[in-house]
Order: structure tokens, then C-alpha cells, then sequence
């Protein structure tokens, strides 16, 4: 499998991937495995930038004896030194390459140069482990020394990369953002038959009491009004998407009373991985019999349930660049929040 390879949908589920031998592709090692865990892990997106704690994104900039440095300076996304394409090894470990440079990352002594021509992952000083910290946060740790990265001002160079601290300090804690300037999301492909339907239970939209204190039959049409609050998220469990102006266009799963069915569509501007509300009004009219000296209870009830849903997409960036990239995506999951099988129950 390639470095850049889309998982598979078994890898999804499953959380660990086959790869097969490829330092020995003789015949008979052409079936020997080794199984890797990647569950709970998020892939780093493909063009990205770091910014420091200084608020300065880190850019490629030749400091002394023509070396290229890496240092925290400039104000600018769009900026071409900034850029940088993220390769992921099989173990989920990252080299990082220089789109300005035209080199991957490499730790010399400490300092982190974009001077390597090494395509391989053999070399541990062009080998990172990226740790997500939340808040669009990220720690790079050197596999050479195991050190974290930071932002460093010292012989002679200023607020320039380096693996120097065995911890995780606050000029270690990176910033990343997507060198993207948009993105759309569509040819979304729910796969159904995989859809998990849970927290199934019954709820109650409306309730009235009505009483009738005469002694006749009394007959009148009731107002029945309710809302309806529905939830969606569309997500990814293997690629992290950061704060990318995103459109979207996909039809919206709901659970129905045998099944979940697609029977709308939502188009428009969307923050990846935030839960959407909807509420609407329902409003229809009931005719209720009261007999003499009794009363009437009017409920109308529902079961709400969530469904989650794996979906494949296309994925469509406009990079700081102006380069249109377009990829095929297989990591996304949908989770839905809806009340279905509606009923208006009359009791004394």
C-alpha cells in the first residue's frame, strides 16, 4: 500500500491494517503481514502550515552558510514558504516536505532543515510523530532524539525550528492550519447496508388534558402544535479536516419506521464535524369527543433514535496556490438524530 493510500473500509472498522512485506517481495513473502493499530487515529491533512506561539507561521528562510532553516516569521497563509505536504508512513508516523524547498524536514544536529532528498522513511531524523492536542494544536516529535519541536532562539538564529525539549512546553504546542482557501464536499455515498441504529426510545411531543364538567357529550376540534428538533453531523473518523471554509452537498439520512431513508438534501455552507439543530413547527387539528362528567387526555408520541452512517465523498480544495485538488475520500460518518412513527393517542 502507498504511503498517501486511502484506508480501507475494513481498516476503518477494524482499526488495524494489513501491509505486506515489501523489503522482500520474493514469492514467498509475498504473503507475510504485519498488523498495525491505527484505531483512535487521525491522519493529518496533505497541505498544511504550523504557526507558532510568537503567531507567526513557520516558513522556509535561509539563515546562515545558505542553509535552510525553518523559522517562525511570517504573517501570511498565503505566503509560498509556509507551505507544506504531509506524507504518512504505513505506522502513521509523518515526514513533512517543503513545498518551497523542494526537500522533506530533517533534524541536523537539532536544528529542523528542509534539505533532505531521502523519499524513504529510513532515516528517523526525517521521521515525526504528530500529536493532535486539541484546539487545532499539534505536537511534532523527532524520532533522531524524541525530542519536541519548538521555537527556539539561540546561536545566532531567531524563533527558527528545533527538536529540543523532551516535553511538550508552550513553544512546542504548533498551531496547524490547511493551506486551503475552500473546499466543497459531494458525491456523497451513504453505505446503508453498515448503518448503526441506537438510543432508541419513545418520547412525547404534545400532551392536554380535557375536561367536560357538563352533562352532555361535548365535541370540538383542538389545535394540536409541537416542535420537532432534528440533529446532523457530517465528520470523519480518519482525516482531520481544520477550519476550512467547507460547502456542502448531501442528502440527510433519517430513520423511518423500517428503515433509514434519504428523502432531502442540504446544500450550503457547513463547518466540518459541528452538529447542526433544526426545530419546525407541526401544527394539525383533531376533533375530540368528551363524554359527560369525564375528560380526555391527547398525547402524541414518537420514538427518537440517533443513526450513524459510513459514507464515501469527493473532496474538492482550492489551496492557497490557487490549485484545484480533488480526492476521493472513504473516511466520512454521518450521525443523525430524528423521532419517526408519529401518533396522536386519545385516552380518559
Amino acid at each position: 500500500m502507498r504511503a498517501d493510500a486511502h484506508p480501507t473500509e475494513k481498516t476503518l472498522r477494524a482499526g488495524s491494517l494489513l501491509l505486506g512485506n515489501k523489503d522482500k517481495p520474493d514469492e514467498e513473502d509475498a504473503y507475510t503481514f504485519s498488523v498495525i493499530n491505527l484505531e483512535g487515529q487521525m491522519l493529518l491533512p496533505k497541505y498544511v502550515c504550523f504557526k507558532g506561539d510568537n503567531g507567526m507561521y513557520l516558513r522556509a528562510r535561509k539563515v546562515e552558510w545558505n542553509l535552510n532553516y525553518l523559522e517562525f516569521s511570517s504573517d501570511d497563509i498565503a505566503d509560498p514558504t509556509v507551505r507544506n505536504i504531509i506524507h504518512t508512513n504505513s505506522d502513521g508516523t509523518i515526514r513533512i516536505y517543503s513545498s518551497h524547498y523542494g526537500k522533506f524536514w530533517r533534524r541536523s544536529p537539532n536544528w529542523i532543515w528542509g534539505d533532505s532528498d531521502d523519499t524513504t522513511s529510513r532515516n528517523p531524523d526525517t521521521v515525526f510523530r504528530a500529536l493532535l492536542l486539541g484546539g487545532g494544536k499539534c505536537a511534532l516529535q523527532n524520532l533522531g532524539n524524541n525530542n519536541y519541536c519548538k521555537r527556539l532562539t539561540t546561536e545566532g538564529k531567531t524563533s527558527c525550528l528545533n527538536a529540543a525539549v523532551p516535553t511538550i512546553t508552550r513553544e512546542a504546542q504548533l498551531e496547524l492550519h490547511e493551506t486551503v482557501l475552500s473546499r466543497k464536499i459531494y458525491g456523497v455515498e451513504y453505505r446503508l447496508k453498515d448503518v448503526n441504529i441506537h438510543d432508541l426510545k419513545p418520547r412525547t411531543f404534545y400532551t392536554k388534558t380535557i375536561a367536560n364538567s357538563t352533562s352532555r357529550p361535548h365535541k370540538s376540534k383542538l389545535t394540536i402544535s409541537y416542535s420537532v428538533t432534528t440533529e446532523r453531523r457530517w465528520d470523519s473518523n480518519v482525516s482531520w479536516k481544520l477550519g476550512v471554509t467547507t460547502t456542502i452537498k448531501a442528502g440527510v439520512p433519517a430513520i423511518a419506521e423500517t428503515s433509514v431513508e434519504i428523502s432531502s438534501e442540504f446544500s450550503g455552507s457547513y463547518t466540518w464535524g459541528e452538529t447542526q439543530s433544526h426545530t419546525e413547527q407541526q401544527s394539525n387539528e383533531e376533533e375530540i369527543e368528551v363524554p359527560a362528567h369525564s375528560k380526555r387526555t391527547v398525547r402524541v408520541v414518537a420514538t427518537e433514535g440517533t443513526c450513524e452512517i459510513p459514507f464515501s465523498y469527493i473532496q474538492e480544495d482550492m489551496l492557497t496556490t490557487g490549485e484545484i485538488v480533488v480526492t476521493k475520500m472513504h473516511d466520512g460518518i454521518y450521525r443523525g438524530v430524528n423521532s419517526y412513527g408519529f401518533e396522536t393517542q386519545i385516552n380518559e
